[in-house]
């Protein structure tokens, strides 16, 4: 491959359409690229064709066809290699260069789109790998390369490509390359007079893959970020061993954002909703792998000792638990006291290494197999990770070097190739850094260089990762779909089936309720203005309404049901001027108001059913939050959130927006709250601030607020009413609300088209609730005295076709804290629940009506051998009436080849056949007659799974006790909120099996003594939660030496919340530690001093159950 094989023609005749002609050494014809449609020619043609044709590169390979837009297409060429070594017999190149080669125009392809400039910084960025030979693909390894067929489509990052060259029947093993992301080190050994060779090739996933602060955690598939399989690989003569480990992130929803340097700010989403996903991604491993082992890098600072907690929770709550073994192990920590302790964790993974063992074959014959591999992560799964698997690997070394017996002489060739192997790990661990934080790996060995590094991260991660993660999607998945049929796709169609079958999507969508079970849900949507957010106290102290009048609402309102088999399954809420919005708060917000209100909201909650907390989001003053029921949320997938700063033209986030997205079965449902400009006259720019919304409102892949299903907008819009304040106030003292309505400025401009055109608002019932008097019932007496208007709303829009969203009722709520009063409105909405095998059966008619994907026939003359020339026109007019586009045209073997606009013009062009023009019968015939069994759909268990929630999963989720979920407030200590599930005995769960211990719940917390300040609820001591750290199933590493009692902090007057002196850590104590110091505080009026939560009595751990029998594998993996 030194040579580049590869020659690119291009027809720059403006006369005729974009044309593209590919030859490549070594093959004979060429490859015709026209009109969308591919074809091969043969040799003579080829050098007819390529006369009007002028060279414009010469190229190493073809990575295939990427669709950057609907109407453009390119061909991807490997300009630039750089060569690593060799396998195998074949060269191991790194790509360096790309071109893109536009199919559709004649110009440059970068003044089609501005984004092909960020993805040839991608490909060129060396981190892509491929094989000169198709016999060595670089997407398996030594073990698995016998026992599958194709490639691992985890590692085949340009798999996408492909397809269109395989739906016109080109052989891509001939004419395209497979490339791998990651690194591949090869060195050379010489072993007296003969030659061996040293690698280590780690395969990046493609399956959930980003940069360091944009992909985090799991999706709902299982498939985690950073997921690298590493291969330790020793080739001497005909023998080969190979070992194998695997990292990736923790497989829960968390995300960290990276704004800081240096944070370890964790935001977790509720327990309930990553079960599913911790179970699909624990079963892919023991399907690939085996048996396995975990290991856990985290510590116990700041986010990473909550994200460590749920972790080993999760496994602990896990079917899994019995079979699978958990090692915890505290790297900071353990290392910063002695650099052995490594050798302690190598102790407790000394058993699993040696039970697995690793792979060797000599010749054709297998002679042993890898049975497990051993999972590690830590926060990134770079620098922390990349030591423990060097040390696995330079351990198992020596039983390789064993096994090929390279011993036998007088030279120490295990010490030659650990050297060798110690080298290689560490430019392994920067390469994979690079990918994914953008800097080489922190060592340890330069506090200097490490420093450099950590902030080259922090300016990498914040300023240039948005537009390589933009690059990974496009890449990976193209922008070939129109972005609400995208989102369709997604919701309805195992993920590997949208782009394979890109022509059958629209119809598959079209006809998805044939597939699609109704599944009725209620959501509650509400919001409210809280001047600040620091009276919520007084809803308690103050005798005033509280919360639960306005959730759950009285016989009059009937905003939500009261009783819970009614109760709404989502509750949607959003407040604005959370925090006083003043300078201060403006550069950064505190979130101790978002933490105080969201305990509110849940205790609120938990007095009719458990809900969990899906999410919430903070902007200045504006914050969301998203509940939901348990037993829904198995079916909750796709969460993310975005928001958009719109005051001061976007410069500050006094006004703005926050949103939510999530698919609830098969339906995305789309939240936004916000907060428009202020003013009685300023109605065009409240305007302005729902465009900017609209425009700037972005989640991944690109998704857009009208690209979901369902839309809930809802907030202090503050659009006023046209009339004087004394006007206003007589019509609602004489309950003419009509004539407010007329004058109503929202209601004017969605009449206009001028905001909100197309999304439905609920009749306005109900008093003006905007301005009061705080704790009356008076509009506004100050010296402002301004008008009363309907300032808070909530609109909603269903672009479904036959989608059904039902408002059950709008109305408001009549707490008294704040100059706003609180709204609240049901719906009811028809979602939708897949049930995969009839997708299956749907893909295969729509598939077989579609016809043949290559839309190709073959025409000739009956009685001829050579189809003659002039017979073309006629034929070609015969077609015109038909309705079918001719894409290209070629001879082939004395017949007529024509490539129609689609493979149902294809099929229409039978009716061509025995056709007479003139004197000559013609012969029409599909080229590919048997194109639906080809074409008919592969889908594995995991695809499937994307439908479906196991029983497990049910059962698991039905009887969680907690979850977790962290706000990230840099005004005080690293503080995390358990997310308990919401009610007020732990729910009926199933008995569970006598292998397994009892499920550990999150919520084991310790709260202090109730304050009259401070909303209290009742929580479980830390004694109930002292059995944990005896759990058989987790083997935690005793530290060196004991740990350091830290000093009790002394007592401080800057309002921290309780929160604060009240976390406990049930995984490393094992006794209750002494109570926190009361604070004394002055008393409120109003307010009665009570006792703190009763304590729960402390039970010993139970003894630990037998080790399950683990049962052998099949010898073939």
């Amino acid at each position: 491959m030194s040579v580049r094989g590869i020659r690119i023609w291009r027809r720059n005749d403006a006369r005729f359409q974009p044309s593209i002609l590919v030859e490549k050494n070594g093959l004979d014809g060429s490859l015709l690229f026209q009109g969308g449609a591919i074809a091969t020619l043969d040799s003579d043609s080829t050098e007819v064709e390529r006369r009007s044709y002028q060279k414009i590169v010469d190229a190493y390979g073809i990575l295939g066809v990427l669709a950057i837009t609907k109407d453009e297409s390119v061909l991807v060429a490997v300009t630039g290699v750089l060569s690593v070594g060799q396998l195998y017999g074949a060269d191991i190149l790194k790509i360096t260069n790309v071109e893109f080669i536009s199919l559709r125009t004649f110009g440059s392809v970068e003044n089609v789109d501005s984004r092909i400039v960020d993805l040839q910084r991608l490909l060129s960025s060396q981190m892509f790998y491929f094989s000169s030979l198709q016999s060595y693909d670089l997407t398996r390894s030594a073990q698995h390369r016998d026992s599958h067929d194709g490639s691992d489509a985890r590692f085949f990052w340009n798999r996408s490509l492909h397809f269109s060259f395989q739906r016109y029947g080109i052989d891509t093993d001939n004419w395209l390359l497979k490339c791998m992301a990651g690194s591949v080190l090869v060195r050379v050994v010489y072993v007296g007079a003969n030659t061996g060779r040293v690698a280590l090739i780690s395969r990046l996933s493609c399956e959930r893959v980003g940069t360091r602060f944009n992909v985090r955690g799991a999706n709902y598939l299982g498939n985690v970020a950073n997921f690298v399989e590493t291969e330790q690989l020793l080739l001497f003569d005909e023998k080969e061993c190979s070992l194998l480990q695997i990292r990736g992130s923790i497989p829960l929803f968390w995300e960290q954002p990276g704004v800081n340097v240096g944070s370890h700010k964790v935001k977790l989403r509720a327990f309930e909703t990553s079960l599913p996903a911790y179970h699909r991604h624990l079963s892919q491993l023991k399907h690939r792998y085996g048996e396995f082992a975990i290991v856990n890098l985290l510590g116990r600072k700041e986010g990473e000792r909550v994200l460590s907690d749920a972790f080993k929770t999760q496994h602990k709550n896990s079917h899994f638990a019995p079979l699978v073994d958990f090692i915890d192990f505290d790297y900071h920590a353990q290392m910063k006291l002695s650099k052995e302790a490594i050798m302690h964790l190598k102790k407790k993974m000394a058993p699993h290494m040696e039970r697995h063992g690793f792979f060797y074959s000599m010749g054709n014959d297998i002679v042993k197999r890898q049975s497990g591999v051993i999972r590690t992560n830590c926060l990134d799964c770079l620098d922390r990770t990349n030591s423990v698997q060097t040390a696995i690997g330079l351990q198992m070394s020596h039983d390789q070097v064993a096994f090929l017996n390279l011993n036998a002489g007088k030279v120490n060739v295990e010490q030659r190739v650990e050297e060798i192997l110690k080298d290689l790990w560490q430019k392994n661990g920067d390469q994979c850094s690079t990918i994914y934080a953008g800097t080489g790996a922190l060592d340890g060995k330069s506090k200097l260089k490490d420093a450099s590094r950590s902030l080259a991260r922090t300016i990498q991660n914040n300023l240039m990762d948005g537009a390589k993660q933009e690059s990974f999607d496009l890449f990976l998945t193209g922008a070939a779909y129109d972005p609400r049929l995208f989102d369709r796709a997604c919701n309805i169609l195992p993920p590997s089936l949208i782009q394979e079958y890109a022509d059958a999507v629209s119809q598959l969508v079209e006809r998805s309720p044939e597939i699609a079970e109704p599944q009725s849900i209620k959501i509650f949507v509400g919001t409210w203005n809280v001047n600040g957010g620091k009276n919520i106290h007084n809803v308690a102290f103050r005798n005033e309404s509280s919360l639960s009048h306005w959730i759950f609402a009285n016989s009059m309102t009937r905003l939500v049901s009261v009783e819970e088999e009614q109760l709404a399954d989502i509750v949607a809420i959003g407040v604005e001027e959370l925090v006083d919005l003043n300078a201060s708060n403006m550069v950064k917000a505190s979130t101790t108001n978002q933490r105080m209100w969201c305990e509110s909201i849940r205790k609120t909650l938990a007095e009719k059913a458990p809900f969990v907390l899906i999410g919430s989001e903070q902007l200045v003053g504006v914050c969301l939050f998203l509940f939901a029921r348990p037993k829904i949320s198995p079916y909750l997938k796709d969460f993310a959130v975005a928001s958009v700063k719109t005051g001061m033209g976007g410069a500050t986030g006094n006004k703005g927006s926050v949103a939510f997205r999530i698919v609830v079965f098969s339906t995305s449902i789309c939240f936004i709250c916000s907060h428009f400009a202020a003013g009685q006259n300023e109605v065009k720019d409240r305007n302005e601030d729902f465009a900017t919304t609209l425009k700037k409102i972005r989640f991944p892949l690109g998704r857009e607020i009208y690209s979901h299903d369902v839309i809930f907008w809802f907030g202090d819009f503050n659009y006023r009413i046209s009339l004087s304040g004394e006007e206003v106030k007589t019509a609602v003292r004489n309950g003419d609300l009509s004539k407010l309505v007329e004058h109503d400025q929202l209601t004017q401009q969605k009449a206009l088209g001028q905001t909100f055109a197309g999304f439905n608002e609920g009749q306005l019932g109900f008093a003006p609730t905007y301005k009061y008097d705080t704790f009356s019932d008076d509009y506004d007496t100050s010296e402002k005295c301004r008008a009363p208007a309907w300032t808070d709303r909530v609109l909603w829009k269903d672009q479904r076709k036959k989608g059904k969203t039902l408002l059950l009722s709008y109305d408001r709520s009549e707490l008294k804290t704040s100059d706003h009063r609180p709204v609240g409105a049901v719906f009811k909405v028809e979602t939708f629940k897949v049930d995969g095998k009839k997708c299956v059966e749907l893909i295969e008619d729509v598939v077989e009506s579609m016809g043949p994907p290559d839309g190709t026939i073959v025409v000739n003359i009956v009685g001829k051998q050579r189809f003659p020339p002039q017979m073309f026109p006629p034929i070609h007019e015969k077609l015109k009436e038909l309705g079918a586009m001719v894409q290209l045209s070629k001879f082939d073997n004395g017949d007529l080849w024509i490539v129609l606009n689609s493979g149902e013009m294809a099929l229409a062009a039978l009716s061509m056949d025995g056709l007479k023009i003139g004197t000559d019968q013609i012969s029409v015939k599909l080229r590919s007659p048997d194109w639906a069994y080809a074409l008919k759909p592969h889908l594995s268990d995991f695809d499937l799974e994307s439908f479906e929630v196991s029983p497990d999963e049910e059962t698991l989720i039905g009887g969680a006790d907690g979850a977790v979920f962290e706000f990230a407030d840099e005004d005080e200590d690293s503080i995390s909120v358990m997310n308990m599930t919401l009610t007020g005995s732990a729910p009926d769960r199933p008995r569970p099996p006598s292998a397994r211990s009892e499920a550990i719940s999150m919520a084991n917390l310790e709260w202090p003594t109730e304050r009259q300040d401070v909303l209290s609820t009742s929580m479980p001591t830390r004694a109930s939660s002292a059995s944990l750290a005896n759990s058989s199933w987790y083997e935690h590493v005793p530290p060196l030496a004991p740990p350091t009692t830290r000093p009790t902090p002394p007592q401080s007057n800057n309002n921290k919340t309780p929160q604060q002196a009240c976390l406990f850590n049930p995984f490393t104590q094992s006794s209750p530690a002494p109570p926190p110091p009361t604070i004394p505080l002055p008393p409120t009026r109003g307010a009665s001093v009570g006792p703190g939560p009763p304590a729960v009595p402390m039970r010993k751990a139970p003894p630990p159950p037998p080790r399950p029998v683990i049962p052998p594998r099949p010898k073939n993996m």
